[in-house]
C-alpha cells in the first residue's frame, strides 16, 4: 500500500513536470543555429497562413494550421522582413489581416491572439528568444513614426534601450518617413548594435528607405493635368504601328504594366470589369515594359485581355516622357489628348474616377 502511494507521488509530479514542460515548449519556441523559428497561436478564422519574405516576394511559405498552431522554421543567414498575411486578405475578403515580422538567425518567436490590424501592436501577444524582448515597444514606435512623420518615437525607445537590437528595425521608419533625422537616430544606437549582427540589416533598410523617398519625390513629378500627353508610334501586339493620337475622340487609359509585376496582373480582373462597363467611352491602351516580347504575348493571351496593347522596346523615351517611376501605373487621357491624372498603383481611387468622369460625362 505505502509503495502504490509512492508511486502515485511520483507519477503525479512526473505528469506535473511535463506538463509544465510542454507549456513552456508552447510558450517559447527554441532557436537553432543558422534558422529562424515562428509559431503562431492565432484565433482568426481560416486555416492556412501566407509568409512572404519582403525582399523576394516571389518566396511565398503556404503554412497550414496545425491542431491550434501554425509553424515555420527557415534557413537564414542575415535578418530578413517577412510579411505574414491571410489569404482572405488578397482575395478583399473581410476578415483579411496581416502583420510584419523581422526574422533573426539563431531566433525563434511565438506570437498569439486575434490579429486586428487596427490596434498597434496587432492585438498579439508576443514571446520569444532574447531578440524578441522588447520587440513589441519597438514595433509600436515604428509605428508612431508612420503615421506621425515624426522621429521622436524612435529617438526614444532607442534612448531607453541603446543595446537593444530590436532599435534596428527603426531604421526603416525613421529614413522613409523623416530623413532629415536618419543620421541623427543612427548615432543613438550604439557601436554594438550598428556594427553586429544586424549591420547588414540596417544598411539594407538605409538603402530601402533612400529609395523610397526617391520614389516618392518622382511621385510630386508627374505630368501635370491638362498638360498634352506627349505622342507616340509603337508596335501592337500584331507587330502593326500604333500611334496614341490616333485615338482622340475617347478618353483613353494608358497602363504602364509588364507581366513581371504582381500588383499589374492583381489588377486586371478589375480592369476587364470596368472596360466592359465602358468600352464605348474608353480605350485601354496596355504598354508593356522591361519584358521579352514573348513574355509580354504570353500575358496578354494568358490573361485574356482584350483591349489595345503595345510593346514599349529598351532605348524609347516613352517611360520619361510619362515620368513612370513605379508599376502599375495608370494616365487617364481626355477626348481631346489632355492629360487627366496618373495614377501610381493598384489603387481604388482608379476605379472611383473613371465613375466620376463617366457619370458626369
Amino acid at each position: 500500500m505505502k509503495k502504490q502511494t509512492i508511486s502515485r507521488i511520483w507519477l503525479s509530479a512526473i505528469v506535473l513536470w511535463m506538463c509544465g514542460a510542454i507549456n513552456s515548449l508552447a510558450q517559447t519556441p527554441s532557436g537553432e543555429e543558422g534558422k529562424w523559428t515562428f509559431v503562431a497561436h492565432l484565433t482568426n478564422p481560416g486555416d492556412t497562413l501566407l509568409i512572404v519574405r519582403t525582399d523576394n516576394l516571389k518566396e511565398i511559405n503556404t503554412v497550414v494550421r496545425t491542431g491550434s498552431e501554425f509553424r515555420f522554421t527557415t534557413q537564414l543567414k542575415e535578418p530578413k522582413n517577412f510579411l505574414m498575411l491571410s489569404p482572405s486578405l488578397l482575395n478583399g475578403e473581410a476578415g483579411g489581416f496581416s502583420f510584419a515580422i523581422t526574422a533573426v538567425p539563431g531566433e525563434a518567436l511565438r506570437v498569439e491572439g486575434l490579429c486586428d490590424n487596427s490596434k498597434p501592436d496587432n492585438g498579439l501577444r508576443y514571446n520569444g528568444s532574447p531578440f524578441y524582448s522588447h520587440y513589441v515597444e519597438a514595433d509600436i514606435a515604428a509605428t508612431k513614426v508612420k503615421d506621425g512623420k515624426d522621429a521622436q518615437p524612435a529617438v526614444d525607445f532607442i534612448k531607453a534601450y541603446p543595446d537593444c537590437e530590436s532599435a534596428a528595425t527603426l531604421i526603416g521608419a525613421v529614413g522613409s518617413y523623416c530623413p532629415d533625422r536618419l543620421d541623427e537616430v543612427l548615432a543613438l544606437l550604439s557601436p554594438t548594435i550598428r556594427n553586429g549582427r544586424m549591420k547588414a540589416y540596417i544598411d539594407r533598410e538605409i538603402g530601402e528607405a533612400k529609395a523610397y523617398v526617391a520614389q516618392q519625390e518622382m511621385e510630386g513629378k508627374m505630368l501635370p493635368m491638362g498638360s498634352v500627353a506627349p505622342d507616340f508610334t509603337l508596335d501592337d501586339i500584331n507587330g502593326q504601328p500604333l500611334t496614341l493620337s490616333s485615338l482622340r475622340g475617347k478618353y483613353v487609359v494608358l497602363d504602364f504594366w509588364g507581366s513581371w509585376c504582381g500588383w499589374c496582373i492583381k489588377g486586371f480582373p478589375d480592369m476587364k470589369e470596368y472596360y466592359n462597363k465602358y468600352k464605348d467611352k474608353i480605350e485601354i491602351l496596355g504598354m508593356d515594359c522591361n519584358d521579352t516580347v514573348e513574355k509580354w504575348k504570353k500575358a496578354v493571351s494568358d490573361n485574356a485581355l482584350p483591349w489595345l496593347h503595345v510593346y514599349v522596346p529598351k532605348g524609347s523615351t516613352v517611360l520619361k516622357d510619362y515620368m513612370v517611376s513605379g508599376f502599375p501605373t495608370k494616365v487617364i487621357i481626355s477626348p481631346d489628348g489632355k492629360v487627366l491624372t496618373t495614377i501610381l498603383g493598384e489603387d481604388p481611387q482608379f476605379y472611383q474616377l473613371l465613375d466620376e468622369i463617366f457619370k458626369a460625362d
